[in-house]
C-alpha cells in the first residue's frame, strides 16, 4: 500500500525545516520543551522558528500563510501573544546585532544605530553607553526592541526625545507576502507612519534604525514615600512636573509585596537627562521636600543602570490573574486624581504607575505617527492581582470598578495592556487614526496574517 500523501501543512513545514539557516522546532522534538517557554512558563505553539537570518523570517511568514497558521513574533519574551496556542512562533533572538554608524549625522550630535529585531533594550543601552549615547526606550532590560518600539515605548528620557518610535529613522520589515522592505520617511512613508504605533500589525521588524543621542549619564533620584500620603504626593508630583524642564523625567510607582524580601512600596523615580547634579537637584527640590518623604537617594548614574527588571513571583509560584486598566490622560486635575485613586482602592489594585509626559512627547504633531494622543500630560496604569485562575465574574467585577481609567482617558496604551481580547485596538487610536491603519492593513496584510497582537482588522471599504 502506498504511503499516505503528506498534508499541505506537513509538506510546508518539512520544506521550511530544510530551507532555514536556523532551525524549526516542532512538538515532540527534543528542543520543544525549552522553545515553548515564555517568560518562564510554557505555551503551546504549533512550531517555533529560531531565525538565523532575515531570509528565515521571510520563509517562516510564507510557510505560515501556506499552513493557515497565525504568526507570533518573539523578541524579548514578555508578550502574552506568544502564550496563545497554535501559532507559528518566529523567534528573533539571534537577530540581535547592534551597529553604530560612524560620525554624528543629525541635530545635536545624534548618530544612527541599527538594531536587530531580536535585541533587548538592556543590550542596546549597554552598547550605546560605551559611546556616550542613548536611545530613550522602556524601563526593563529584557524587553525586546521591536515589540516595545512598534507599540510606542515610553522611556526615561521621553520628555527630551519623545517615545522610542519617535527616534526611529528606518525599519527593515518582512511583510505578509514574505517581502523584505526598507521603510522610512523617503521609502514607503505611509507604511513608516503605520509601523510607528501600529504594533506588529503590518509586518515583522527585523532591524530598527534609531537616532542615538549624546548622553554621558543621568542624575537618578529614588524617593521612598509614605503610602498613606499618596493622594497629596501625586498632586505635588503633577504640579512640579507641569513646570519642570524637559530634562526632568519621572514616575510615581506603587507596587505590592512579592514575598518577605520584597515588601510593598511607594516611590518617586526621577531621572535628569545629564550629569549636572546641581541643576537636577534644583528641579527636584520641591519633591525632595515632600512631607511624605521617608528617604531619598540622589546621585549620578549611567543611563543603562536605570533599566531594571520588574519583580516576579518566586520560581514555581503560579502566576496571579492580572486585571488592569490604563490610559493616556489629558489632565490629572484633582477630580480625576480622586476618581482614579478611589477606583484603585475599590478594585483592590495594588499596583499603580503614573509616568509624566509633556516635553518633546507633546511637541510632536499628533498626525506624525499612529500614536496620536499627544495631548496627554500623563500615562497612568493600575493593576489588581487576583488568585491564579480567578473566575471570570470576579475579573469582570474588578474590571468594572476600574472604569474611571477608561472614561477619563483619551485612549488605551497597548504595550501596557494585559489583555488578548479582540477589539481593543478601537480604544488604542482615535477613529481617524484607526481607519488609516485599517486601510494600510488592507494594503499590506489583507488576509490578517499578523493577528497575534492588538489586532487592526483590514478595512473592507
Amino acid at each position: 500500500m502506498p504511503a499516505p500523501t503528506p498534508s499541505v501543512s506537513g509538506m510546508a513545514l518539512a520544506h521550511l525545516s530544510s530551507a532555514l539557516d536556523g532551525s524549526l522546532v516542532q512538538p515532540g522534538s527534543a528542543d520543544y520543551e525549552l522553545s515553548r517557554m515564555v517568560h518562564g512558563r510554557p505555551c503551546e505553539p504549533a512550531a517555533v522558528v529560531h531565525a538565523a537570518s532575515v531570509a528565515d523570517v521571510a520563509r517562516a511568514v510564507v510557510a505560515a500563510r501556506a499552513e493557515g497558521l497565525p504568526v507570533a513574533v518573539r523578541g524579548g519574551g514578555h508578550s502574552l501573544w506568544e502564550s496563545l496556542p497554535g501559532a507559528l512562533v518566529i523567534d528573533l533572538a539571534a537577530l540581535d546585532t547592534i551597529e553604530l554608524e560612524g560620525g554624528a549625522t543629525g541635530p545635536g550630535g545624534t548618530r544612527v544605530v541599527r538594531v536587530g529585531g531580536g535585541a533587548t533594550w538592556g543590550e542596546v543601552a549597554d552598547h550605546l553607553g560605551g559611546h556616550g549615547l542613548a536611545v530613550s526606550s522602556g524601563d526593563t532590560r529584557s524587553v525586546g526592541v521591536g515589540g516595545l518600539t512598534l507599540g510606542a515605548g515610553i522611556g526615561w528620557v521621553v520628555r527630551c526625545w519623545g517615545l522610542a518610535l519617535d527616534q526611529l529613522v528606518g525599519v527593515q520589515l518582512v511583510t505578509a507576502g514574505g517581502d523584505v522592505v526598507e521603510v522610512s520617511e523617503s521609502s514607503h512613508p505611509d507604511l513608516f507612519w503605520g509601523v510607528r504605533g501600529g504594533g506588529g500589525n503590518l509586518g515583522v521588524a527585523t532591524r530598527l534604525d534609531f537616532l542615538a543621542h549624546p548622553l554621558e549619564g543621568v542624575v537618578h533620584a529614588s524617593l521612598a514615600l509614605d503610602p498613606a500620603g499618596l493622594p497629596d504626593a501625586l498632586r505635588a508630583f503633577r504640579d512640579v512636573m507641569r513646570e519642570a524642564p524637559w530634562e526632568l523625567n519621572g514616575s510615581l510607582v506603587a507596587t505590592p509585596a512579592f514575598g518577605p524580601e520584597m515588601p510593598s512600596r511607594t516611590v518617586l523615580e526621577l531621572a535628569w537627562a545629564g550629569t549636572d547634579e546641581a541643576a537636577a537637584r534644583e528641579a527636584m527640590a520641591p519633591l525632595l521636600a515632600l512631607p511624605q518623604l521617608l528617604s531619598a537617594e540622589v546621585g549620578r548614574s549611567a543611563y543603562a543602570d536605570l533599566l531594571q527588571e520588574p519583580p516576579a513571583p518566586p520560581p514555581g509560584m503560579p502566576m496571579p490573574t492580572i486585571v488592569d486598566e490604563n490610559g493616556w490622560f489629558p489632565c490629572l486635575d484633582d477630580e480625576v486624581v480622586d476618581d482614579l485613586l478611589a477606583a484603585r482602592e475599590s478594585a483592590g489594585a495594588a499596583m499603580l504607575l503614573v509616568r509624566w509626559l509633556g516635553g518633546r512627547f507633546s511637541a510632536i504633531d499628533p498626525q506624525a505617527t499612529a500614536v496620536a494622543f499627544r495631548a496627554a500630560e500623563a500615562f497612568v496604569m493600575t493593576a489588581a492581582l487576583l488568585p491564579p485562575g480567578a473566575p471570570e465574574d470576579e475579573v469582570s467585577l474588578v474590571k468594572a470598578k476600574l472604569s474611571p481609567f477608561v472614561t477619563h482617558a483619551l485612549g488605551t496604551y497597548g504595550n501596557f495592556t494585559n489583555s488578548v481580547l479582540p477589539g481593543l485596538a478601537g480604544r488604542m487610536y482615535p477613529a481617524h487614526t484607526h481607519h488609516r491603519l485599517r486601510v494600510l492593513k488592507r494594503e499590506w496584510d489583507p488576509d490578517n496574517t499578523f493577528a497575534r497582537n492588538h489586532n487592526v482588522v483590514p478595512a473592507t471599504s
